[in-house]
């Protein structure tokens, strides 16, 4: 591969989309443990961005090149490497470097990827849908007949919390902003919906419960969203932090939960893969075989061409979708 190039969308500095642009590339060659993937499809996400504008922790070195989930081709295998080889179809994280015609990650933060999945749902498949139920299953364990309240439920993120919550055998009430997103969480196996602006959400999910609340708040959105859900938990409720999609973290005070035994635990889908390797990949590998066996199915908002990646931007950036932003390399 010496001498090869390829197309890849990067940036010279850390200032934002207008310092980003595709350009040609020297061909990655992968190192021990490593494998280089002909990426087919890879997903946008709020990380990127953040990370594009310098604001993601720890800041990435320059030239950068974002996308840190897709699906592909095996082309090529480090030394050691065992698990994959030439030819395989990978579904994968990356540790940075996806939205480029070929991208190198470890052999041990990949799975097989069945023919009967296509690349394009399968590069919404290890953020949203793996880190779902690491968040549900591992950290708020999510039993079956609990139920389980998703804030932003008209997202990626909710949405794949609402199919993996289904899953896990719990009720599942979708709060979800208007009559298309509460549709689309309906759609994709919501109980219930609520209005997460409304002023009395608490009361809603109480109606819901009989009084109760639920047992498990899982929540992407941060800000008002978490002030809302506050009053929606049950005595023993277990909220999960995953992510600011409002673009600040709620406000937490400790007396309220100690005053109804309640757990605040955090579901951070980018540290998990650094420090839970084995976790983060049998996660990978459980939403993998459910995509194959048709239990879940990302939805995908939008579908750009590399040439395009700024567009991909812009539209996760305004938030015009529900579902994942996929951009393909073909």
């Amino acid at each position: 591969m010496t001498g090869a190039t390829i197309k890849a969308f990067r940036a010279h500095r850390l200032v934002g989309l207008d310092a980003a642009a595709v350009e040609d590339v020297p061909q990655p060659v992968p190192g021990a443990g490593e494998i280089a993937v002909a990426v087919e499809a890879a997903s946008v996400q709020l990380a990127d961005l953040a990370a594009l504008s310098g604001a993601r922790r720890p800041t990435p070195e320059v030239p950068f090149t974002p996308g840190l989930e897709g699906a592909g081709r095996v082309v090529a295998i480090g030394p050691d490497v065992t698990s994959h080889a030439v030819g395989d179809r990978v579904c994968a994280y990356f540790p940075t470097g996806c939205l480029a015609e070929c991208a190198l990650t470890l052999a041990s933060l990949a799975v097989p990827l069945p023919k009967r999945v296509a690349a394009q749902s399968a590069a919404a498949l290890p953020f949203a849908y793996a880190g779902a139920l690491m968040g549900l299953r591992d950290k708020a364990r999510l039993g079956e007949g609990e139920t389980l309240l998703v804030m932003g439920a008209g997202g990626l993120a909710g949405l794949a919390a609402v199919e993996v919550g289904k899953i896990l055998g719990a009720r599942v009430i979708a709060a979800a902003s208007g009559e298309d997103r509460a549709a689309g969480a309906v759609a994709s196996g919501a109980d219930h919906t609520v209005d997460p602006a409304a002023a009395q959400l608490g009361e809603a999910v109480n109606a819901i419960t009989g009084g109760k609340g639920a047992d498990v708040i899982f929540d992407p959105v941060g800000g008002d969203a978490f002030q809302a859900a506050l009053a929606a938990g049950a005595t023993g409720a277990r909220f999960v932090i995953a992510g600011f999609a409002s673009g600040k973290p709620g406000e937490v005070k400790t007396g309220l939960f100690y005053a109804r035994d309640r757990q605040l635990v955090a579901s951070n889908t980018l540290l998990a893969i650094a420090a839970y390797p084995l976790r983060a990949l049998a996660a990978l590998a459980t939403v993998v075989e459910w995509a194959a066996e048709g239990k879940i199915e990302p939805r995908i908002a939008a579908k750009f061409a590399l040439k395009d990646a700024r567009h991909a931007f812009d539209y996760v950036r305004t938030r015009r979708g529900s579902g994942a932003v996929v951009v393909t390399m073909g």
